[in-house]
């Protein structure tokens, strides 16, 4: 906490007086770079969009669905809106076993809702989530790839997402559960989701996440309290497919 002193006042920082008015449930990700640049990880009370790794960013889903049962038990529920198609049960098993849950009661804890069309994304988030919190109790929302299935960019698909969009406030104003959404980064834009401003303008937060071959790059680039920031992780480099590398020197181990 920083605290300065003028005149004998105290004065201390936003983001600690941030905090202090919003004493929210935390989620870890579980990646230590990520949490680092979040504070701690995701709040409640913000609504967050994630883009671009699509590998790295589902297995933060993942991990995060798992941690959230460790550190706040099975009375609620978390919904996975899968439009990749990469929820993985036996990541999550893992996961779970790794940190002393039931695989089985940790994925019973995970409703499921896989879309194959843009128009079935649509559909689910528009109304069948909220029917689905008429009866459960909902602690996390997670949206894997909001606009993976986008079919193109005419007026109609724009107007769909504002239908979407409109759901999830829905399901906020109702229950004011963590929300995430994903998407992938635009393949003429280093910075931009597919959906573009109709998608950040509705983000709380932004954060773009890009594996650089040598590194992890975690950029966070809107938030309403802390500023612009970005940490990388380093990884090994990785070998190119089809070389082989012999551990021997064959020419001179032929003479020994």
């Amino acid at each position: 906490m920083v605290f300065l002193s003028i005149n004998g006042m105290k004065l201390k920082s936003g983001y600690d007086e941030f905090n202090a008015k919003n004493i929210v449930p935390i989620y870890p990700s579980g990646e230590e770079k990520l949490d680092l640049l979040l504070k701690g990880g995701f709040r409640q009370d913000l609504l967050y969009l994630v883009y671009g790794d699509l590998k790295i960013i589902t297995d933060i889903l993942l991990r995060l669905s798992v941690a959230s049962f460790k550190k706040y038990g099975f009375k609620e529920k978390v919904v996975f809106i899968d439009g990749n198609n990469r929820f993985n049960p036996y990541r999550v098993s893992s996961l779970a076993a790794t940190w002393g849950l039931s695989p089985k009661k940790v994925l019973d804890h995970i409703f499921i809702s896989r879309a194959f069309t843009y128009e079935q994304m649509i559909e689910t988030l528009e109304n069948n989530l909220n029917e689905l919190e008429n009866s459960e109790k909902i602690r996390i929302v997670l949206v894997s790839g909001i606009t993976t299935l986008w079919p193109d960019y005419e007026k109609k698909t724009f107007e769909e997402l504002l239908k979407a969009i409109a759901g999830i406030k829905r399901t906020i104003s109702k229950s004011n559960p963590l929300i995430i959404l994903t998407a992938p980064l635009h393949e003429n834009s280093r910075t931009k989701p597919v959906g573009g401003t109709a998608l950040t303008h509705f983000g709380s937060v932004l954060i773009l996440i890009e594996d650089k071959e040598r590194y992890i790059e975690y950029k966070l680039i809107q938030h309403p309290s802390l500023p612009e920031n970005r940490l990388i992780k380093r990884t090994p480099l990785k070998p190119k497919r089809g070389l082989k590398i012999s551990p021997k020197n064959r020419t001179l181990d032929k003479w020994v």
